[in-house]
This record gives structure tokens, sequence and C-alpha cells, in this order.
């Protein structure tokens, strides 16, 4: 009999995907095997597949982890009181504390997924994910007052997600954190804080021309 993970169903698959992720980023998808995520977790082989039926099935969960940790992330540092510049600023902070922590392994995913048609369409319906819920969360600054009424929202959020990925990409090439985040915060001010100033301008034109 298999040595069975200690743990309830979910916190051990989610045991299980923190284990693969640390192991797939190291060896790459072709070299990780299912018996190196177990010697990670201190358990037997035998014990994954209790879990997962298959490494493709592992490297795919593992895949499907990441937009519920975005939508969070986005949650919990963006809010209507704080400093939008200090919000992205957070937000820059948690993403790369949850997935610059391991750079190589987006770079693996993506490379595996050029040659795996299954996986390929996980990180599609990633993206999707990850487009739909920025939306919804920018039509709700939207309403606030917060985006030009004249921003198409999707496109608006695929461009911050391309922004984003092309700053990890940069920084697993060997772009210093704190120069990828100075390019975050000023991607983030010329999309956003220009419609405030825009704004501003109109507001006080309009004051001076009922005080004139």
């Amino acid at each position: 009999m298999p040595k069975v993970v200690p743990e309830y169903k979910e916190e051990a698959r989610s045991r299980i995907l923190d284990a693969a992720s640390r192991v797939f980023a190291e060896k790459g998808y072709h070299e990780a095997t299912m018996e190196d995520v177990a010697k990670q977790l201190g358990v037997s082989k035998g014990a994954l597949y209790l879990y997962f039926s298959s490494k493709e099935r592992l490297f795919e969960a593992m895949s499907r982890t990441a937009p519920r940790a975005f939508k969070e992330i986005l949650y919990s540092t963006f809010n209507t009181q704080a400093n939008p510049i200090e919000s992205a600023s957070q937000f820059f902070d948690a993403m790369m504390k949850r997935f610059g922590s391991n750079p190589r392994l987006s770079l693996e995913i993506l490379s595996e997924a050029s040659r795996n048609p299954a996986l390929r369409r996980v990180l599609r319906q990633n993206q999707e994910e990850y487009a739909n819920g920025l939306a919804s969360f920018l039509e709700g600054l939207r309403k606030m007052r917060l985006i030009d009424d004249n921003l198409e929202l999707l496109p608006l959020a695929y461009s911050l997600i391309a922004l984003w990925n092309g700053l990890e990409t940069l920084v697993v090439s060997g772009l210093p954190v704190e120069e990828a985040k100075g390019a975050w915060l000023e991607g983030f001010k010329a999309i956003f804080l220009q419609h405030r100033l825009q704004q501003s301008v109109i507001g006080s034109k309009r004051i001076d021309k009922k005080t004139s």
C-alpha cells in the first residue's frame, strides 16, 4: 500500500502542487518525474497517483492554480481608498512573491505548451480567466470615474496582462526586480493616472469659468 499524504484531500493536493512547481522549475518538464515530486513531499510515488493519474495531469493542474491566485492578489491590493500608485506597488510585490519566486517555471510552462496541445488549451483558458476577471475589476473602476469611458476594457485587460508577462520575462532574463517594478509603475501611471489628470484639468477649467 502506498504511503498516503497525511492531510485532507484539498490540502494534500495543494502540497503536491507546491512541490511540483519547485521540481518542474528546477528540472524542467521532461526531466522531472513523479518520483522527484514524491521525494519533495517525503511520500511514495504511489501516493501521488491517488490525486493525479500522470505527470501531464499534475503539470496541467499546477498551471490551473494561477488565475485564482491572481484574482486574490488583485482584489486584496487594489481598493478605492488607497493611493493608486501605492496599490499598484503592492500588487507588483504580491505578484512577484507569488509567481516571481520561481521565475523559471513560467518559461518552462510556455515552452512545454508550445509542444503540448492539452497544456496550450489550459493556458488559453487561464488567459481568458485573467482577462475577464481583470475586465470586470476595471468596470468597477470605470463606474467610479477612474477609467476613461472611451477605453475598451477587455483589450485593456489583455494589454495589462501582456505588460506583466513581458516584465516577468525580462526579470527571468536578468532585469533587476526594482527596475521591473519601476517600469510597471510607469506603465500604470500612463494608463490610469493620465485620465485622472485630464479630469482634474477639466474640473479646474469649470471652476475658473464659474468664478470669472
